[in-house]
């Protein structure tokens, strides 16, 4: 996903905020995403058991927010956990949390989630699965690298740290310029 999707997604938020639930109309391009029609290699979410966003927190800080499609669980991948309270984190979590299930329902590919699709989904940040950094500025990187070895059920702790960060900085500025990352 793109911090695009987190944009609308939150935009989205306010107006069911505004309009409450019963008159609440979920925007189409966010239904289109989990249909995998909005990415140039986007993929159905029906056929995902997890989505990844980048979320980024009050401009400072990047995070990897987990969908979990099997468990409808959010989950925050964070490597500087000191930056953000719990409830601060609750903040931004929250309005995926209330969207994601209506979202999903719209898209009219997951009935087999039943209930989970009529009330929001819970939310965790586990603090003893992220390496956390020491240094600023390099959230990004440790975001991306998270959500890479996290897709693939690799440790994140034993992998990812501020001594190898700047090595995977620079992978990840070839590996985009060269056009070969994959979404």
């Amino acid at each position: 996903m793109t911090d695009l999707f987190c944009q609308q997604l939150m935009g989205n938020f306010l107006e069911h905020k505004r309009q409450g639930r019963k008159n609440f109309v979920v925007d189409a391009d966010l239904v289109d995403y989990v249909k995998g029609n909005k990415l140039q290699r986007g993929r159905p979410w029906s056929k995902c058991k997890s989505v990844y966003v980048p979320l980024n927190i009050n401009g400072k800080h990047w995070v990897a927010l987990v969908i979990d499609l099997v468990n409808c669980l959010l989950i925050v991948l964070d490597n500087d956990v000191r930056l953000t309270k719990s409830d601060d984190m609750g903040d931004h979590v929250r309005p995926f949390c209330a969207m994601i299930p209506l979202i999903l329902r719209k898209a009219n590919k997951f009935k087999h989630l039943g209930q989970q699709l009529t009330r929001p989904w819970s939310w965790r940040r586990p603090l003893d699965i992220c390496a956390q950094s020491r240094r600023s500025g390099d959230c990004g990187v440790y975001m991306l690298k998270n959500i890479e070895l996290h897709s693939m059920g690799l440790p994140l702790i034993e992998n990812m740290n501020d001594e190898n960060v700047e090595y995977h900085r620079r992978r990840y500025a070839i590996e985009i310029f060269d056009g070969s990352m994959e979404p």
